[in-house]
């Protein structure tokens, strides 16, 4: 009788107490140093392309993974965790402005990698988009997912939307360690409440990135963010591969300036999303892949 009683308790508990899902069957994880710290990756892997996928403010490399699996037939996808986030070591208050830059680019010589393609989402997007107009060599092509096109360089306008935020450094911190102290479960309905298209699915991949960020990425977040990093014409101007922008849905005069920034690329496609906001791909993801498949396959 308590044999069955002890059973039908571990039953239920799934119902009230829910786990991060793990790494996917196949893929793989491990560190490279690069640029004075210790940086981790998620890897798909196989004799394929490569695609490395830069997170935005706050997230982690595994919140990539419902978008990779959509893409794992074709390119060996490598998800980073950017300094201050997931797995790889914290921000410090002297990080230059394009740190992540170069952290990006150790982890491309580290790995021995050639011409891979590289997409980023806001924050990530800045990194992406200066590395490719810093080292025109370096990447094959680039992906932007709804980079700040404004004076602050890609990425700087949606720098505070993160739980970083705006305001001193200390309050900054005292959100992000709220966030690391609030549980799994809590996380995922804080998403689904405040983002119900993304689903069940995204939500379970971001809440652990929430309890991963370390509180120093308050040090530089919000405006700060973008201190030092040239306009977006100056380094759009640079960049000399192709260049695809998924960019949250517009209209008007809005939608006009984003295509005049766009326009400055050499070689370059921006596609508003329709129905979609900052997080693009977690709100379309099925008009997100009809751009982004073919598109990557001609390139």
């Amino acid at each position: 009788m308590l044999l069955l009683v002890i059973l039908a308790v571990f039953a239920i508990l799934p119902v009230f107490a829910g786990s991060p899902p793990p790494i996917p069957a196949g893929w793989t994880d491990g560190y490279v140093w690069t640029n004075g710290i210790r940086m981790h990756y998620y890897r798909t892997g196989g004799n394929k392309p490569v695609l490395i996928m830069a997170h935005g403010a706050g997230d982690d490399g595994m919140c990539w993974t419902n978008l990779a699996k959509e893409l794992t037939n074709d390119f060996d996808m490598i998800l980073i965790d950017a300094r201050g986030h997931g797995l790889s070591d914290p921000r410090t208050p002297t990080d230059a402005p394009d740190a992540q830059v170069e952290d990006l680019v150790g982890l491309i010589r580290e790995l021995k990698l050639v011409k891979p393609i590289l997409m980023g989402h806001s924050m990530g997007s800045a990194s992406v988009a200066w590395l490719a107009a810093k080292y025109p060599d370096i990447p094959r092509a680039i992906v932007l997912e709804d980079p700040g096109l404004g004076a602050g360089g890609p990425g700087a306008a949606a720098a505070g939307r993160g739980p970083a935020g705006a305001g001193s450094p200390e309050e900054r911190r005292a959100r992000i360690l709220t966030q690391n102290n609030t549980s799994f479960d809590d996380t995922v309905a804080q998403c689904m409440k405040n983002s119900p298209k993304w689903g069940q699915s995204e939500c379970e991949y971001w809440a652990p990135s929430k309890r991963r960020q370390h509180p120093g990425f308050g040090f530089a977040a919000g405006a700060g963010a973008a201190a030092g990093r040239p306009p977006i014409s100056e380094i759009f101007a640079k960049i000399t591969v192709p260049t695809l922008i998924l960019k949250a849905d517009a209209q008007g005069e809005a939608r006009q300036k984003n295509e005049e920034a766009a326009a400055i690329l050499k070689k370059g496609k921006i596609v508003h999303i329709e129905g979609a906001g900052h997080n693009v791909r977690r709100e379309n993801k099925a008009r997100v892949l009809d751009v982004l498949k073919p598109w990557l396959a001609g390139v």
